[in-house]
């Protein structure tokens, strides 16, 4: 998974696997074998790792907030779906 991750993000694997190393270092994610495929290491997201993305996803909500209310409603709808095009696993064209 780290290495598809690094491609996703458009990384070399050893940047991703560093910025893994410092986000397991904090306690932020964990690693562990693919139950499927012994030689495949996943990356999984742990309970601290949830949380800050939790407080990131509501700070980054008010950050926006005001700016979005200007919008007018036609505005915002097409927002919400250009952003949910990009947003979409899988959608990296």
């Amino acid at each position: 998974m780290p290495a598809e991750l690094a491609a996703y993000l458009g990384l070399d694997k050893s940047t991703m696997s560093g910025l893994i190393d410092r986000a397991e270092r904090r306690g932020l994610v964990a690693r562990g074998r693919n139950p499927h495929d012994g030689r495949a290491v996943d990356v999984y997201r742990t309970p601290a790792g949830h949380e800050l993305t939790q407080r990131l996803f509501a700070e980054g909500r008010r950050t926006l907030a005001s700016a979005i209310g200007r919008l007018r409603p036609e505005q915002r709808e097409q927002l919400i779906g250009l952003l949910d095009t990009i947003l979409e696993p899988g959608n990296d064209q």
